[in-house]
This record gives structure tokens, C-alpha cells and sequence, in this order.
């Protein structure tokens, strides 16, 4: 971890500029005084002893969180004050008039993300802990100027999990926006971390220890902004905006940040992510590799690497690198389950399960020491749907529900553990409570309306996938499901314009071309229907469904020759479907070629030898050729792995009178019959 501790050789700041800016300063307590303070022994650090001590700090409606450290020092997050780009920085009591403006930096840490400031004027420092000392379970509080009201709010939880490689650390208390910068402290009222925001959330008090003890003097705002690291965190932040968006310009950016402080590890992790969204997998992964040599121990760098390196088909790379996680944080659940879907696709089931059990053991244990955490039980939900244990998932998304009935997501999760134990009307329940919380979010109607075509009612969810169209217009799975729906409904014309919105959105896609081409189909339109099945094979020219459809729709036209061609395409791309070869057998009866037929009910057979339906089939084609003996081979068979099949028995009986078996014959229609008394006919 490098300490980045600026040093001033002068400061100056007009006395005209700070009689219009500082106008109301005020010192309310010296250090000396703070420290013989009684420290409070309670939880309730709503005192304004506290409130003395914790400043919202703004500039141009900026704002965010920091604490007194010192007497004249302020520690809060490093992109609290990156965000402050120009203009000077005020530091306010919540509870008082009491202004203080900010002289400049004292010290930063980036990889840390703390700032401390030096002040004009003096206020009551907090006493600072040992975080070190900390310990999983243990009671903080968390004090700040959260947005958007800006107002004054402390927030209980406990100690979760703490990072072994830096000591930062998760806690349950609930955080805002505003909250960055925010002291966490224990039971005695002294600051153990920094709140900075994402996982793991704070940063250990040890470490603005550290940049207390190595700081001697202060650098103006003005020159902080224009050294070299602050300019690369610059580039970084802009270049992180265009990441997803435009991720070119964002590795222009990453590039500019990298050549002013080539020790940014932040740069090159983002540098990387933008390479993977434009699929430079390996080019990722040689970033990832430079962020890992920079900060060794951060498994979140570690986490991005393996998903580079499963996106480029390197699953034994990418289970190295959870083995490298699980090393540094043994308690990280998600790299147990990640580590088992890696192992699942190298083909290692024993591993997959064993892994994800252990993610279900380690949260578990973590609800042990908070069982009234929402998310944790979401969490493990989650985790036992991953293994397959439904029915556990729906128990836990059941108990955050009762802790926190307000949240979409526990519902919508429920409701997929639900369908997948076909529970569909539970499921509609579930994601219309989604959608009384959350009614304009377009994706909870689709799959509302997924689940009701599920039960059937294929008007309930033409009216769901209805509303997510009119909430999101240009959604083309709304279009193409809501096209199923209106066919299955029988409304095929209205089928095809929503198939023909959906290509018009997305002109390249093979599936809507298809899904019009099954519409067409079902409107008797068959030309129009090869048409359609033509594209999509243009479009995707490995498409067996494409092809196979357009076979049944040259069918339907009488061209059975034109049938035949795509059948064989469909067994050329996928010759172990067992389904084609039955489907061109009876094309080729339809176009009086027996001898063809037998050769791929045969090749069927082969494929899947308990089909009793092929060896039926074979029969009869056999029976065309003459060849009854094979013919009642066949039938034995078929009657063999399906004893009351009626059609096989009375095929057999035509079969043994043409070789005049009249006895044996009659033995095997009155058995037909008796199964199904109109078979024959």
C-alpha cells in the first residue's frame, strides 16, 4: 500500500477571498480538552459531544462526510474531496452555525481512499481506536451527512466481515449516498474505520493513523488539484463514466491516467474492463495481471481475472485465481460459488457441489451472528437456488421478506425459486407484490407475463407484456413474447406484426425472423414462411431450428424433395439428434422412397434404441417393401418396450396375413382392438 504525503513549501490565501467565504469561523474545543472528555459508554451517539466532531463538507452543492482527527484536521474520503474541483471547500456543525474552510491537504491515500484536511481554526477531535483490535460481531454506529437531505443521521449495525489483507471491513449498518467520509465507531465512542462506500465498505482507522503520524505540512487545494496523481485520478474517473458506454475512449482516458502515475492500479483494473467489453479478453487479463503486482492482495482484482479468463474458455485459469481469493479471505462466499460454476464447466460436479456448500455454510454462518439481516438471507437464498434446493431458497427469501417487506427484489427472487418448482400461480403472487412497490419497472411485467402463459392465461399475459412495451418501447423480447402469447392465443396475424416490430428493432436477429416464420406457419402462409426461415438462416447459418422449420414449411408445399435437403442439413450440424432422422424417414414415405426411409429409421434406432415408435415405423416401411418377416421383427419389438401398443398389434396382424398367419393374425387385431377399439379405422 503506497502513502501518497504531500508536503507544503507555502500557503496563501487572500484576506479579501476569506472575508467573502469564511465568515463564521469558530474554535469550540482544543484537543487537550477533548481528550479529558468522559467518553460515552452507551450506544447512543446522537449527543451533540458527537456532533462537535462530525462536519458536512460542501462546495457548489457538493457534499459529503468527515470528522476531526485533530484539532485542525479533518479526515474524509479521497474522492469526496477529488469531486471538489475547484472553489474552496467549507466544512459545517449539522447541528450549529459553526463554519470552517478548508486550508488544503495534509495527506491522501488512494488505495485507502482517505484525505485529511487541515482547517482554519480548531474543533473537537474524536478519540481514534484501534482497529486492529477488531472484532466479526462486534456493535458500531455510523455518523454522517447523508443525501439528499444533508441532515445529520447515525446508523447501528455490527462488524461483519474484515478484509485479512488491509483491514477494511464490512458492517450491517444501513449507508446513503452522502454517507462517504462517515467515522465508524465501537461501544466507547472511539473511530474505528472510514465509511467509503463499496464492498467492503470502510477502511481501518490505523491507517489515517499512519498518515497522521508521516504528515508535516499542507498543500493549498490549488496545487493538490494540479499535481500529477490527482490528475491521473482524473482521467481515471472520466475514463470509468465511458467504461460500459464507450469503453475506446475510456482506454484513451486509462492511458492518459497511466502515463502521469504508472502505479495506478485503478486505471489498469478499469483499462481492463474496458477491454473486455470490446472482447480483448487476453488483453484484459494482461491488465488485470499489472493491477494484481500493484495491490497482490485485493481478491476483487482477483475476481475480474477469472471472469477474463472464463470468457476466453480458460476454466482452469479462472478456478487458479478463486483458489488465489479463497486463500486471502477464506470467509468469501462468492469465490466458493464462483470457484464451483468454474469447476461445473471443466467438468468436476464433485467440486461444483462441495463449493457451493461451503458458500451456503459461510453465509449461513454469518446469519448466525445477525439473524435479522435481510440481505444476508437473501444472500443465502441465492446461494441454495445455485444447488438446486429450491424449496430452502423460497424459506430464506421468506424471512427477508418478513424483515423487509418493502424490498422488489425478495419478491421477484421468491417468485423465481417458485417457477422453478412450477409454482406459477405463487410466482404471479409474488411479482404482482413486485410491481405494487415498483410499477414501472418493464421487466417484472415480462416475466409476470412468462409465468402466465405458464398457467395458461395467455390474455393476462398479453396485458403484462402490453404494459412493459408501453413502459419500455423499444424492448424486443417484450415484442417477440408477446407475440407467443397472442399465437398461442390464437391470434397469429397479430403474432406476426409483433414478430415484424421486434425484426424492425433488431433487424440482424435470427430469432424474430423465426419466431414470424412459425406465425406465417400457423396462418397457412407457408411461402412467406420459408422466406422468413431463409433469413434467419442467413442470418445464422448453424441455426438447425431454422432449418428444420423450413423443411416442415416446404412440407406443407407438396416439395418434399426441397423437405428432404434441410432435414439432411439439420443431421449434418447435429447428427446425434435421434428426432431428424424419424422426421426425414417419414418425409421420404411421403415421397415413396421405403428403402431411404428404413435406413434412418435404423440410424434412429441406433440413437435412441427404447423407441418403440421407430421400430413401429420401420415396420411399416419394410411392410411397403414386402419384407414382412423383418416387418413383424420390428412390431415384436415395438410391442415389447410398449405392451399396449395397438397400432404395433394390429400392423402385426396385417403383416402375418400377408405371409397367410390368418390364426396368428387374428389373434393380434383382437388384441389391437381390445386396447383400442378404433384402431384401423
Amino acid at each position: 500500500m503506497r502513502h501518497y504525503t504531500k508536503i507544503l513549501l507555502c500557503f496563501f490565501i487572500s484576506g479579501v477571498f476569506l472575508s467573502l467565504l469564511y465568515t463564521q469561523v469558530y474554535a469550540q474545543e482544543t484537543a487537550e480538552k477533548a481528550e479529558k472528555a468522559e467518553e460515552p459508554t452507551d450506544m447512543n451517539l446522537k449527543t451533540d459531544k458527537v456532533q462537535e466532531s462530525i462536519v458536512h463538507l460542501s462546495s457548489f452543492g457538493l457534499g459529503g462526510t468527515g470528522f476531526f482527527v485533530a484539532p485542525d484536521k479533518i479526515a474524509t474520503n479521497f474522492h469526496v474531496l477529488a469531486k471538489h474541483t475547484t472553489g474552496p471547500i467549507t466544512a459545517k456543525l449539522g447541528h450549529k452555525e459553526t463554519v470552517w474552510l478548508v486550508e488544503g491537504v495534509v495527506a491522501f491515500d488512494i488505495e485507502y481512499d482517505i484525505a485529511i484536511l487541515k482547517v482554519k481554526g480548531e474543533g473537537v477531535p474524536l478519540s481514534l481506536g484501534d482497529s486492529d483490535k477488531l472484532q466479526i460481531g462486534e456493535t458500531v454506529l455510523l455518523a454522517g451527512f447523508p443525501a439528499p437531505e444533508g441532515r445529520y443521521k447515525v446508523t447501528e449495525g455490527v462488524v461483519e466481515k474484515i478484509r485479512n489483507s488491509d483491514n477494511c471491513f464490512q458492517t450491517t449498518a444501513e449507508v446513503y449516498p452522502g454517507n462517504s467520509g462517515s467515522p465508524v465507531l465501537n461501544s466507547k465512542g472511539e473511530v474505528i474505520g472510514i465509511h467509503y462506500g463499496h464492498d467492503p465498505g470502510n477502511s481501518p482507522i490505523n491507517a489515517i493513523k499512519t498518515l497522521l503520524a508521516g504528515s508535516t505540512s499542507t498543500e493549498s487545494l490549488e496545487q493538490w488539484r494540479k499535481g500529477k496523481p490527482m490528475q491521473a485520478h482524473f482521467y481515471t474517473e472520466q475514463g470509468k463514466a465511458k467504461c460500459y458506454e464507450n469503453p475506446k475512449a475510456a482506454i484513451d482516458d486509462f492511458n492518459q491516467a497511466l502515463e502521469l502515475n504508472p502505479d495506478n492500479a485503478e486505471a489498469y483494473e478499469f483499462r481492463a474492463k474496458a477491454k473486455s467489453e470490446l472482447n480483448e479478453h487476453q488483453a484484459a487479463i494482461e491488465d488485470y495481471n499489472q493491477a494484481i503486482k500493484l495491490k497482490p492482495d485485493d481478491t476483487e482484482i482477483y475476481k475480474f481475472r477469472a471472469q477474463a479468463k472464463s470468457d476466453s474458455g480458460d476454466w482452469t485459469g479462472a478456478v487458479e485465481d478463486y483458489n488465489q481469493i479463497i486463500k486471502i479471505n477464506p470467509d468469501d462466499a462468492d469465490a466458493y460459488k464462483r470457484r464451483g460454476d468454474a469447476k461445473g464447466r471443466l467438468g468436476d460436479e464433485a467440486g461444483k457441489i462441495d463449493d457451493y456448500s461451503q458458500a451456503v455454510q459461510l453465509i449461513s454462518d454469518v446469519l448466525k451472528r445477525n439473524p435479522d439481516d435481510a440481505n444476508t438471507y437473501n444472500e443465502l437464498g441465492v446461494m441454495k437456488r445455485s444447488i438446486g434446493d429450491d424449496a430452502g431458497a423460497i424459506d430464506d427469501f421468506t424471512q427477508a421478506i418478513k424483515l423487509k417487506p418493502d424490498i422488489v427484489h425478495l419478491y421477484t427472487n421468491r417468485a423465481g425459486a417458485k417457477e422453478a418448482l412450477d409454482d406459477h400461480v405463487g410466482a404471479i403472487e409474488d411479482l404482482t407484490q413486485a410491481i405494487k412497490l415498483k410499477p414501472q419497472n418493464a421487466n417484472t411485467y415480462k416475466t409476470r407475463g412468462w409465468a402466465k402463459k405458464r398457467v395458461g392465461d395467455h390474455a393476462g399475459a398479453i396485458e403484462d407484456f402490453t404494459h412493459a412495451i408501453k413502459l419500455k418501447p423499444d424492448d424486443v423480447h417484450a415484442y417477440n413474447e408477446r407475440g407467443w402469447a397472442k399465437s398461442r392465443f390464437g391470434d397469429h396475424a397479430g403474432a406476426v406484426e409483433d414478430f415484424t416490430q421486434a425484426i424492425k428493432l433488431k433487424p440482424n436477429d435470427a430469432y424474430g425472423y423465426n419466431n414470424r416464420g412459425w406465425a406465417k406457419r400457423d396462418l397457412g402462409d407457408h411461402a412467406g414462411a420459408i422466406e422468413d426461415f431463409t433469413q434467419a438462416i442467413k442470418l445464422k447459418p448453424d441455426d438447425t431450428g431454422a432449418y428444420n422449420e423450413r423443411g416442415w414449411a416446404k412440407r406443407d408445399l407438396g416439395d418434399h424433395a426441397g423437405a428432404i435437403e434441410d432435414f439432411t442439413q439439420v443431421i449434418k450440424l447435429k447428427p446425434n439428434d435421434a428426432n431428424t432422422y424419424k422426421i426425414r424417414a417419414g418425409t421420404k414415405v411421403y415421397f415413396g422412397d421405403y428403402a431411404g426411409a428404413i435406413d434412418d429409421w435404423t440410424q434412429a434406432i441406433k440413437l435412441k434404441p427404447d423407441d418403440s415408435y421407430a421400430y413401429m415405423k420401420r415396420g411399416e416401411a419394410k411392410s411397403e417393401l414386402d419384407d414382412y418377416a423383418g416387418a413383424i421383427a420390428d412390431y415384436d419389438k415395438a410391442i415389447e418396450l410398449k405392451p399396449k401398443y395397438a397400432m404395433a398389434y394390429h400392423n402385426r396382424g396385417l403383416a402375418k396375413e400377408a405371409l397367410g398367419q390368418h390364426k396368428a393374425a387374428k389373434i393380434d387385431f383382437e388384441k389391437a382392438k381390445e386396447i383400442d377399439p378404433k384402431v384401423g379405422k
